[in-house]
């Protein structure tokens, strides 16, 4: 489990730091071309799942002092290679991004 400041990440994968100042912190998630099914729960939208195709890595990016961050969905290594962007809120959650099978379930 991975904790900092109000966020809590729950990863079958290795989760590493790339960068840190004193107010965000990035997050990299190398999950090696799987598929990501993520999972919203409950929304105004009536969706409860939207799928990316081969996802190199997710990009996470979050203020130690806030309750919201961007997830990238990344097509390469290169954290200029997102394909797909989307912010949450996380306070009071345990964000989950767990391997299933050969896919990976990312579940706010």
């Amino acid at each position: 489990m991975y904790i900092n400041g109000n966020l809590k990440l729950d990863s079958d994968f290795e989760i590493r730091v790339i960068r840190e100042d004193e107010f965000d912190v990035d997050l990299f998630i190398d999950i090696n071309y799987r598929s990501v099914d993520l999972d919203i729960g409950n929304n105004d939208l009536d969706i409860s799942r939207i799928q990316f195709q081969m996802v190199r890595a997710i990009l996470l990016r979050f203020s130690k002092n806030g309750m919201r961050m961007t997830c990238h969905m990344l097509r390469d290594i290169d954290l200029y290679s997102a394909f797909s962007n989307f912010e949450i809120e996380y306070k009071d959650k345990v964000i989950k991004i767990k391997q299933i099978e050969e896919k990976v379930e990312f579940r706010i």
